[in-house]
């Protein structure tokens, strides 16, 4: 007698990020999903409370046949931390919360506007004279209370903003004391303390695990490590099977604290994981050292795959150029290690070309920096931001542009992995012009795809924007040569990964 077929294992992709921007959530999901297990993807919901299941509304969004679940993670013990930090003697007058900072301020608002209302009474309403002098002495007298109160809280108000800034990046000398003191008396288990947003985590995430009951979880970066963990646990105690991957990529952390609640929270369950997969090779050594892994993690690098879809729209259409107009463009996040005032400086130097920044969120305060300086240089109209697209569809958007730029500065994530951007480029034909960070000028330089320029050079990077502008066919013939681009896909770079997912659930 024929035994019926065994039900589809499900497998969760965990992500602490807003799935419509988080490729490498959709390409994980998108393999698992191809590979007939029944997929889930849980990540963070843009607004709203609870969760919200959007297979429905999420079209376009999820990878086919993958169910998508946005949760609301509140933050409530991150936000207690940030909204309620220890002022310290430099910072003594400071309002010890986010509300009183507010009730303060508020007052001095609604108090200005009496002020100003009795003023106009006083000019408008008709009193004898004793009465309306008397009157006029009693306004001047508040009017100086007013003034006091006003200096006052705008000082307190100005000393509480400093000690959020200095709590959302404690470096400081009496922090660095802190934090080793809690890793000295709490040992791994520090990063209870050090970073709360860990159990806010938990809070959101793990009762939406306990529900689904998942045969695998694929934690994707070490935020959502120990809440796949302990999700697994508590569906063992109760008789199911929960194997946890984690994937996780070198990542440069804002403050010592971070660095140190990072660590302790990967030293405590790394060893818990049933296997690992990582980008590069070189971190994957990394880690199997660090951690004392049995087996060296998985590598798949973040590739889009070789057939994705096109955009409706692409980037030069977004930006309203002919396509005689040279165009550059920069995919991915915003900041100082960027590079993209390089891009900017440079743009007076290269007459008729327009930059393109295709960025998480054009709204971003860095963005504003970057506009600002191409005002002063007078190139503002040749600037264009735009919002991110699909991760499927990253390939087609960029595939008008005439370069791809990644002026990334020396630092030590920048030399572990080629980012996923540097993939998309490639798949969209684009030649590069990239800094001289070791892991993007040696695949430059090897393949014949682009230029490299000198970190921080704009007149070095003028000249490479120059010579790929002068004959842009020789850079795009690059990738005809060989397999790059085969070897460059998800489908080759997502196997390691479905042979992980078969030896922890057996043959599909």
């Amino acid at each position: 007698m024929a035994t019926a077929p065994r039900p589809a294992r499900r497998v969760v992709v965990l992500a602490d990020s807003a799935l419509e921007r988080d490729s490498r959530a959709h390409r994980v999901a998108a393999a698992a999903a191809g590979a007939g297990y029944e997929v889930t993807i849980i990540g963070r919901a843009a607004e709203g409370p609870g969760c919200q299941d959007c297979r429905e509304d999420g079209a376009g969004i999820a990878p086919e046949g993958v169910r998508l679940i946005r949760v609301a993670v509140q933050e409530t013990l991150q936000r207690r931390v940030l909204q309620r930090p220890r002022p310290g003697l430099l910072r003594a007058l400071a309002y010890r919360s986010a509300e009183s900072c507010a009730y303060r301020t508020a007052l001095v608002v609604a108090h200005t506007a009496l002020l100003a209302s009795r003023r106009a009474e006083l000019d408008v309403i008709h009193r004898p004279l004793p009465v309306k002098a008397a009157a006029r002495l009693g306004h001047g007298g508040a009017r100086v209370r007013h003034a006091v109160r006003r200096a006052w809280t705008a000082l307190r108000s100005a000393q509480y903003r400093a000690a959020v800034r200095r709590r959302a990046a404690p470096d400081g000398l009496l922090d660095r004391l802190a934090t080793t003191t809690a890793r000295l008396l709490l040992g791994k288990r520090c990063w209870r303390r050090l970073d709360p947003l860990l159990l806010d985590l938990e809070i959101a995430y793990g009762p939406v695990l306990d529900e689904l009951r998942p045969h695998l979880v694929h934690a994707l970066g070490h935020r959502t490590l120990g809440t796949a963990v302990r999700a697994a646990l508590r569906a063992e105690g109760t008789g199911h099977r929960v194997e946890v991957v984690w994937d996780t990529t070198a990542k440069t952390e804002p403050s010592h604290r971070a660095a140190v609640a990072r660590d302790a929270h990967e030293r405590t369950y790394v060893p818990l994981v049933d296997g690992v997969v990582t980008v590069a090779e070189t971190y994957a050594d990394r880690l199997r050292e660090r951690h004392g892994l049995a087996a060296r993690p998985a590598v798949a690098r973040n590739a889009p795959p070789s057939s994705a879809s096109s955009s409706r729209s692409g980037v030069r259409d977004r930006c309203h150029l002919a396509p005689e107009v040279p165009l550059l463009v920069h995919s991915g996040a915003v900041g100082p290690a960027r590079g993209l005032l390089t891009v900017i400086e440079a743009l007076p130097k290269l007459y008729d070309l327009h930059a393109a920044l295709v960025v998480p969120d054009p709204g971003d305060a860095y963005v504003r920096v970057l506009t600002d300086r191409a005002a002063e240089l007078g190139v503002e109209g040749r600037l264009h931001v735009l919002p991110f697209v699909p991760p499927a569809e990253i390939p087609g958007f960029l595939a008008s542009a005439d370069i791809g730029v990644l002026p990334v500065h020396r630092l030590p994530a920048q030399q572990v992995a080629l980012p996923a951007r540097y993939f998309e480029y490639a798949h969209a034909r684009l030649p590069v012009v990239v800094s001289d960070v070791r892991v993007l000028a040696r695949p430059t330089l090897e393949i014949g795809n682009g230029e490299v320029f000198r970190s921080l050079d704009t007149a070095d990077f003028v000249r490479a924007v120059g010579a790929v502008l002068t004959n842009p066919r020789r850079y795009r013939k690059a990738y005809d040569r060989g397999d790059t681009l085969r070897e460059w896909s998800w489908q080759t770079q997502s196997a390691p990964l479905l042979d992980l997912y078969s030896r922890l659930l057996g043959p599909r």
